[in-house]
């Protein structure tokens, strides 16, 4: 049931379109609400990434039913992977650009593609190379650490993952008291994408430029301080073998998502032999 629910999920996320996503953020405010009332504090964080990972696990448990572990499996997938439709983004995007439309392009990439805020003084060239490492992390979050931690603990650890999430961006939002909760809410946050943020680097490597790409991967992958970003920057200009400089947010989604059909494939063989 773990391929089916996984499989279904990417499916009816390509469906989806950024302004029909359902839930989508549905956990930000209530988690905002959450460590208002009591607090940043290191105690606060692990209640509330503790107690409703716990409580989920217990309700899967006590029912034990393929049909009601499925649902809550593919639905909260659903949630996770939100809409699949980077590739009609990335032409409105390009779209703006052709027009002059420099403002509205950064605005969507903003929006869309959790693009950092900032002065692209270097025009819509400077734009693209940040937009590829912005892509890319998304998808990274979005899909690959969220499928990773569902085939290990099914919908408990996309749970996890996206309280995990949210709770990070929060503690570092909070003020200066609540610094030794944020310094382990980043920390957790970088254990939990560690895995995951390896394993997609190296099937970029099985995707792309395997010959730059996956030596570079064996020097990096037991270096545990390195952050996800930082390595999945790296990846992704050795994985492509066009000129780094050269490269193009259409051409880091294109290699992202045969990444995406690589570990479908992965998990349908593990289903059927394991």
């Amino acid at each position: 049931m773990t391929f089916l629910a996984a499989i279904l999920a990417w499916l009816v996320s390509l469906s989806l379109s950024g302004n029909r996503m359902p839930g989508r953020g549905m956990l930000a405010q209530p988690l905002d609400q959450v460590f208002s009332r009591l607090g940043g504090s290191v105690w606060a964080y692990c209640l509330v990434i503790a107690v409703p990972v716990v409580l989920l696990a217990a309700i899967l448990g006590w029912f034990d039913h393929w049909l009601v572990t499925f649902l809550v499996g593919f639905g909260s997938l659903v949630l996770v992977f939100g809409s699949g439709d980077q590739a009609d983004q990335l032409k409105l995007y390009r779209q703006h650009q052709i027009d002059g439309d420099t403002e509205r392009a950064y605005e969507l990439a903003v929006e869309t593609f959790d693009l950092p805020e900032g002065l692209y003084e270097g025009g819509p060239s400077q734009m693209d190379d940040a937009l590829n490492l912005s892509l890319a992390y998304q998808l990274l979050e979005r899909f690959f650490v969220a499928l990773f931690w569902f085939v290990a603990f099914s919908a408990p650890g996309v749970l996890l993952v996206v309280l995990v999430r949210y709770a990070r961006s929060i503690l570092l939002q909070m003020p200066f008291e609540s610094s030794s909760a944020a310094s382990l809410a980043v920390q957790v946050h970088h254990a939990i994408n560690w895995i995951p943020a390896r394993l997609l680097t190296l099937s970029l490597a099985l995707v792309g430029d395997f010959s730059q790409s996956f030596a570079i991967w064996l020097r990096r992958i037991r270096d545990f301080e390195l952050v996800d970003r930082a390595l999945l920057e790296t990846s992704l200009k050795v994985s492509l073998p066009e000129n780094p400089n050269a490269q193009r947010p259409e051409d880091v989604l294109s290699l992202v998502k045969r990444a995406q059909v690589l570990w479908m494939v992965v998990i349908a063989l593990a289903t059927i032999f394991g």
